[in-house]
């Protein structure tokens, strides 16, 4: 699969570990002689291209006052160029960068919300947002 893992069979199925190019090598057994014919087709699986929007809070249920962090560190918009990263804590505040730390006022529930935006060429998406709901304890 081009990560070390080897698997069998008509159809198969893979999470890759990484976000990176990889090499799968298609090797094709005859039935009928058991000969194997190697490399028989390589086909390229590039991660590197695709937009991933995602973030992660260090934890969904905080309380008023306590610092909660947010980390968008694997999100990419490989087709566009600075790209910057936008927080609104629909609270009032926002702000921006891949790992950020914010401290709720008042109790409720919040939906964060994270939007990629960046600038490239005419194939760079305008902007991608994700959201979470927050918890937030007296």
């Amino acid at each position: 699969m081009g990560d070390g893992t080897l698997l069998t069979g008509p159809v198969v199925s893979h999470c890759y570990q990484e976000r990176k190019l990889y090499t799968v090598q298609l090797d094709v057994v005859e039935e009928a002689t058991g000969a194997v014919r190697t490399a028989e087709k390589l086909i390229p699986v590039d991660f590197t291209k695709e937009t991933v929007v995602n973030f992660h809070p260090s934890t969904d249920t905080v309380r008023v006052g306590q610092s909660i962090t947010f980390d968008a560190a694997d999100s990419q918009l490989p087709l566009c160029s600075n790209v910057v990263v936008l927080w609104d804590f629909r609270d009032g505040y926002v702000t921006n960068g891949r790992q950020v730390a914010h401290r709720f006022r008042r109790a409720g529930q919040y939906t964060v919300r994270m939007s990629l935006r960046g600038n490239g060429p005419g194939s760079c998406p305008d902007s991608h947002c994700v959201s979470r709901i927050i918890v937030v304890l007296p």
